[in-house]
C-alpha cells in the first residue's frame, strides 16, 4: 500500500477514535448512583410534604439507599434511623394480600372461595343474590360492596383498636348489600379486616402466628408486628397527636402494622429484581376501571387504571412511568409505597404528620424520585 495513503488512514481511524471518545465518556458519567439520584430529591421531599420527620427506602436493583430528615418526635433532636418504629397503617392491606396469596399456592384457600366459608359458626354473610357472593378477592380488590368503616364505634378511640373480630362479625350479620360484588371499587378496611379474619380461620390459626409464619419471619422482619414490645415502643416516631403504642390486633388485616424502614426495604425486595411467583401473583392487576361502574378513595397520588389485591396501577404519562403504588395513613403517620418492578425500582416513605403535612405534596414527589431513578437506568 502506498505510505501516503497508510499515514491518512492511521491518522482518520485516530481521529475517529479521540471524536468517540468524549461520546462514550459522556454518556458513562450520566449514569448515576442510586443515592446521587435520591439526593436530588429526598430534601424537597421533606419540605414539601410538610412533615416533622421522614423515613425513605429505595431499592434500585443492587443498590439500597436510607435517608432521614426531622425529628422522631417533637423535640427529640434525633433523626429517625433505619430501626425507627413506625406504623405502615393501609400498606397493611398488602401484606395481608399477600398472606392470602401464600396460602392459595399452599391449597390453604381459593382467592374466589365465598367470604361465608369462613365465618364464625352462626355468623351470617350478606349476598347481593344467591349467585353473586362476596369472594375473598372481593375483599382484597375493594369491590365486596362493604362500606370503608363499619358504622359506629367510640369517638376519638386509639387507631386501629375498632371494631374487633367479635364486633364486625356481628354487624355483618344484620348488614345489606346495596351493589353486586365485583361491579364498583369502593375502599374499605372493613374488608380487609374480614379478609385477615377468612385468612386466620381457613389457618385453623390465630393471625399474629399466621403473619408470623407466612411473612415477618420468612422475610427476615425482625420489628413488624401487631403487638409491640417495649424496645419497640420505645423507638415508635411520634407526629401530630400521636396514638398509644398499644396492640392492634383489631385491625390485624386493614392498617394496624408496626414496621421500620429497614424490614420495609427488607419486604420491598422480593417484587424487585428476581421475582417469585409469590410476587407476580400478589401484584396481578384483576380490575380495569374501565370495567367497573365507578371507583372511590384509591385515586390519591394519581388517577388509579387497574386494581389488585390492595396494589394500585396508574396508567403512564409523558413524565412518569406505569407506577404500581399504595397509600396509608393513620397515628400521626402518612405512608407510601411506588414501584416500578420491571426495572427494579422501589420507594418507601414514611412521615409524621404536622399541622402542614400534605399526602400528595409527598407523592408527587416520590413520583418524581421513582421516574427519575428509571430513566437514570434506562441510559
Amino acid at each position: 500500500m502506498d505510505t501516503s495513503l497508510l499515514k491518512k488512514l492511521s491518522l482518520s481511524l485516530l481521529a475517529l477514535a479521540f471524536a468517540s471518545t468524549p461520546l462514550w465518556s459522556h454518556a458513562q458519567t450520566n449514569v448515576r448512583l442510586a443515592s446521587q439520584v435520591v439526593d436530588d430529591h429526598a430534601e424537597h421531599i421533606f419540605y414539601g410534604s410538610g412533615a416533622m420527620g421522614m423515613a425513605l427506602v429505595v431499592v434500585d436493583n443492587n443498590q439500597q439507599v436510607f435517608r432521614s430528615f426531622g425529628e422522631t418526635k417533637p423535640g427529640s433532636d434525633l433523626r429517625p434511623r433505619e430501626d425507627s418504629v413506625v406504623r405502615i397503617a393501609s400498606l397493611t392491606k398488602l401484606i395481608t394480600s399477600e398472606v392470602l396469596v401464600k396460602m392459595a399456592q399452599q391449597g390453604k384457600v381459593s382467592i374466589n372461595d365465598p367470604l361465608r366459608k369462613y365465618a364464625p359458626s352462626g355468623a351470617r354473610v350478606p349476598a347481593y343474590s344467591g349467585t353473586n357472593p362476596i369472594t375473598l378477592l372481593n375483599l382484597a380488590t375493594h369491590t365486596s360492596g362493604l362500606p370503608r368503616e363499619q358504622p359506629g364505634g367510640v369517638a376519638h378511640r386509639a387507631v386501629f383498636t375498632w371494631p374487633t373480630k367479635s364486633d364486625r362479625w356481628t354487624w355483618l350479620s344484620v348488614a345489606k348489600l346495596t351493589v353486586p360484588p365485583g361491579a364498583r371499587a369502593s375502599y374499605s378496611n372493613l374488608a380487609f379486616d374480614l379478609l385477615s379474619d377468612a385468612l386466620s380461620k381457613a389457618a385453623n390459626q390465630p393471625y399474629t402466628q399466621l403473619l408470623r409464619d407466612q411473612i415477618t419471619q420468612p422475610l427476615g422482619m425482625i420489628d413488624t408486628t401487631l403487638t409491640p414490645n417495649a424496645s419497640q415502643c420505645s423507638r415508635l416516631m411520634e407526629g401530630l397527636r400521636p396514638s398509644p403504642c398499644i396492640n392492634t390486633i383489631a385491625a390485624a388485616g386493614s392498617g394496624g402494622l408496626y414496621s421500620t424502614p429497614a424490614d420495609m426495604g427488607r419486604w420491598m425486595r422480593q417484587f424487585l429484581g428476581q421475582r417469585t411467583t409469590t410476587a407476580d401473583m400478589a401484584q396481578k392487576m384483576y380490575y380495569k376501571r374501565t370495567d367497573l361502574v365507578s371507583l372511590k378513595g384509591m385515586d390519591v397520588p394519581g388517577m388509579a387504571d387497574s386494581l389488585g389485591m390492595g396494589w394500585v396501577t396508574m396508567a403512564p404519562t409523558p413524565l412518569l412511568p406505569r407506577i404500581i403504588q399504595k397509600t396509608g395513613g393513620g397515628g400521626g403517620f402518612i405512608t407510601y409505597v411506588a414501584m416500578v418492578p420491571q426495572r427494579g425500582v422501589g420507594v418507601f416513605v414514611v412521615v409524621t404528620r404536622s399541622e402542614l403535612t400534605k399526602f400528595k405534596n409527598m407523592s408527587d414527589g416520590v413520583n418524581e424520585l421513582v421516574a427519575d431513578l428509571v430513566r437514570n437506568n434506562e441510559i
